[in-house]
């Protein structure tokens, strides 16, 4: 195989790609984080806004510790409990979206090429509207004088309220319906370039449904798997406005604290620092799952070698 080096010209020829799409780069991107990243370093003035050449990093050291009352540093709890909570809601839901998720993109995956498209459409409805209006009809579903509560009322299965809303449950359910399709679309899509023969095979040497599902299926879509979990993880660690409609000030998360130290707290670095904090806990969850899957790569590879 003869590999050709690209030209001078060549590469002229791919600036009209690149350069807009550095552009927005650095327009969308890149300025942003700088310009937050001068905000988290510079010193808080008394009703919002910073002191711009002030540089200290106090506002990291009190992301994390804060001073006690004969001036030694002592952890936060209050701050480091909703990073700590944040991070288990997450988990909790991108868990839901995969138990949820994976049957749906099976059963997709096995229909008739028309049906597939039926129902591919029907997974990405919840796209065509904001989450804001999504989270307003579960609103409806889980009010105490809402649609759940009048259903269980006319079966006799309950007589007062249910107190679903404003709970983590409530948030749960809000994240696993919002994110669900983020965790279908790759599993279809590494089903789809599935080899079903292998199912066959598996048949053959005496596998059951499940022994077949677990051994062969699974491992088969185990790249759209993980893609899924990092759609799902990401988004819903820093979600603002799914707990802010149906967990309320029972379930704050670190979106609803970030944004309540810009608007409420005036606190300009403190918030942008809790924001570098979470994009810094996003890599670190990234690089896992990245380092995660290339493991399991190698290790596949072994078995087969």
């Amino acid at each position: 195989m003869i590999f050709r080096v690209p030209t001078l010209e060549k590469f002229k020829s791919w600036r009209a790609v690149y350069e807009p799409a550095s552009l927005v780069m650095i327009l969308g991107v890149i300025f942003p984080l700088a310009v937050l990243a001068v905000i988290s370093l510079s010193a808080p003035l008394d009703f919002g806004g910073v002191s711009w050449g002030d540089f200290t990093i106090r506002a990291y050291e009190r992301v994390v510790f804060d001073h006690d009352w004969d001036g030694s540093l002592v952890l936060q709890q209050g701050y480091v409990s909703i990073f700590l909570r944040s991070a288990t809601m997450a988990l909790l839901a991108t868990s839901g979206c995969v138990l949820l998720g994976f049957p749906v993109a099976l059963f997709i995956a096995t229909r008739a090429p028309t049906w597939r498209a039926v129902l591919l459409v029907l997974v990405t409805i919840p796209f065509w509207t904001c989450v804001v209006v999504q989270m307003c009809g579960w609103i409806i579903v889980m009010a105490d004088n809402g649609l759940l509560n009048r259903v269980l009322a006319v079966l006799g299965i309950l007589r007062g309220p249910l107190g679903l809303l404003y709970t983590d449950i409530a948030t749960l359910v809000g994240l696993v319906y919002a994110f669900t399709p983020f965790m279908v679309l790759p599993i279809f899509a590494a089903l789809d370039e599935f080899d079903w023969s292998l199912v066959e095979a598996a048949y053959d040497l005496g596998a059951n449904r499940g022994a077949a599902l677990l051994q062969v299926i699974v491992p088969g879509c185990r790249s759209g798997i993980m893609a899924g979990i990092g759609l799902v993880f990401v988004p819903a660690l820093g979600s603002y406005a799914i707990p802010s409609l149906l967990g309320g000030n029972h379930a704050f998360m670190v979106g609803n604290l970030i944004d309540f130290q810009f608007a409420g707290g005036r606190d300009w670095p403190l918030g942008a620092a809790m924001s570098f904090v979470l994009l810094a806990v996003v890599l670190l969850a990234m690089l896992a799952l990245r380092l995660t899957s290339i493991l399991q790569r190698q290790e596949l590879a072994h078995d087969v070698a």
